[in-house]
C-alpha cells in the first residue's frame, strides 16, 4: 500500500473540510424567532393637558417580548409588547407607559456574516397610565390614555450562534392619544390634540427557531 499518497489524500480532505467550515453559515432570520429585551426609554407631549407630566419623571426602564417571521433573509413581520415603568424619582403608585407594535423589519446581510443591521418600522398602539395626579390640588385621579402612532427604528444582532443573536435597536414612536380618562371617567374633547413622543432603546436576545 502507498502509504504516502493515503496520508497526502487525507491531509487535502482535512484542509477542504476546514475550508468548507470555514464558510459555515453564521446567521439566519428565517422562520419563526423570539426575542426578549432590556428597555431604556422616555416619552414626551407638547400639550397643555400632558406637558407637565412628561418632565416629572424624565426616564423609564423595563422590558419588551417580540415574535417575529422571516419570511426570507431580509424580511420579516413582528409583533411586539413593550412596558416601561418611570418610578425612579418618586413612589408612584403606578406610572407606566405599554406598547403593541405591529410591522416588519428589514434585515442587511446574508448568512455568512455574524453582524446583520436592520431596519424596522410599524403600527404602535400605546397606553398610559399614571396613579395618583391632581389637576386642582386636592382631587386625586388615576389618569388613563391610549391612541396609535407609528414607529420607526433600527439596529443590529450580533450572532453568538446561527440561530442566537444579541440584540441592540432604538426606536422613535410618534402619535396621538385619542382617548384619555380619570378615575374612569371620560376628559372628552379638552380642545387640543394630546400628541406624544416615544424613544425606546431595547438591548436583548434573539433566538431563531430554524
Amino acid at each position: 500500500m502507498n502509504y504516502t499518497k493515503f496520508y497526502l489524500g487525507l491531509f487535502f480532505l482535512v484542509v477542504l473540510s476546514y475550508q468548507v467550515a470555514a464558510q459555515d453559515i453564521k446567521s439566519s432570520t428565517t422562520g419563526f424567532s423570539a426575542n426578549l429585551s432590556f428597555v431604556y426609554g422616555s416619552w414626551n407631549s407638547e400639550s397643555n393637558f400632558l406637558g407637565d407630566l412628561d418632565d416629572i419623571e424624565p426616564a423609564g426602564i423595563g422590558y419588551s417580548l417580540k415574535a417575529a417571521y422571516g419570511i426570507n433573509q431580509n424580511v420579516e413581520v413582528l409583533l411586539s409588547y413593550s412596558r416601561m415603568g418611570f418610578t425612579q424619582e418618586f413612589d408612584w403608585d403606578a406610572y407606566q407607559l405599554s406598547a403593541v407594535d405591529v410591522g416588519g423589519r428589514y434585515n442587511f446581510g446574508a448568512t455568512l456574516r455574524w453582524f446583520r443591521p436592520f431596519l424596522e418600522g410599524a403600527i404602535s398602539f400605546n397606553n398610559l397610565l399614571i396613579d395618583p395626579i391632581t389637576f386642582d390640588g386636592s382631587t386625586v385621579f388615576e389618569l388613563k390614555s391610549s391612541g396609535v402612532g407609528a414607529t420607526v427604528g433600527g439596529g443590529f444582532h450580533i450572532f453568538i450562534i446561527p440561530n442566537l443573536s444579541l440584540n441592540v435597536d432604538g426606536r422613535l414612536g410618534f402619535g396621538s392619544f385619542g382617548s384619555t380618562s380619570l378615575s374612569g371617567t371620560d376628559v372628552g374633547d379638552l380642545g387640543e390634540t394630546l400628541d406624544f413622543t416615544t424613544v425606546r432603546f431595547h438591548f436583548g436576545l434573539t433566538y431563531f427557531f430554524e
